[in-house]
């Protein structure tokens, strides 16, 4: 089977914070860790830590070459947590958070270097599109096709879609 969200497809862009979450165990030495670094942060807001590449699809079932379906995945500081978070995006650019989770400290903890934060994202990445295969139950590129058109009909399978995750979506518990 071709995979489509793959180690070797996958870039991600860094902020300064992504340096302090590696060398932090856990988040009161996060905390520690921010207070003692010259990065402005104020614990309400949201801060990207590191963001994966768009993984594009579908260009071809559009008239506008511009027109396409992509995937972006990162782990940002959030109300002073870490989360790892899933988008999707429609053909003309409107995104949707399908998935977030909080890590734990155990998981900063294991953060050591980008190269573990890339294999984090990766990993739970690869886990997505096995569940959107098992959910079209298609060849990849089928499957993705099939996909593309539920995130424009806004009918999207997504309690099949994410079963396949390891870690557990907590995006719930963030809305208002």
């Amino acid at each position: 089977m071709k995979q489509f969200l793959s180690k070797d497809k996958l870039s991600i862009h860094t902020s300064p914070l992504c340096d302090i979450l590696i060398k932090s165990s856990g988040y009161e030495n996060l905390d520690k860790n921010i207070a003692e670094s010259n990065i402005e942060f104020e614990p309400q807001k949201t801060y990207e830590i590191a963001s994966s590449n768009f993984f594009d699809f579908n260009q071809h079932l559009y008239e506008d070459i511009n027109h396409m379906n992509s995937i972006s995945a990162g782990i940002y500081c959030e109300m002073a947590l870490i989360t790892f978070r899933i988008f999707i995006w429609g053909a003309k650019g409107e995104g949707f958070e399908i998935f977030k989770h909080v890590l734990r400290g155990e998981e900063i903890d294991r953060l050591k270097s980008k190269e573990d934060i890339k294999e984090y994202i990766v990993k739970h990445l690869e886990e997505l599109e096995k569940g959107i295969i098992e959910t079209y139950q298609l060849d990849c590129m089928k499957s993705f096709e099939e996909f593309g058109k539920s995130i424009e009909t806004r009918q999207i399978l997504l309690t099949s879609i994410l079963k396949n995750l390891s870690i557990e979506n907590n995006l719930k518990d963030f809305r208002k």
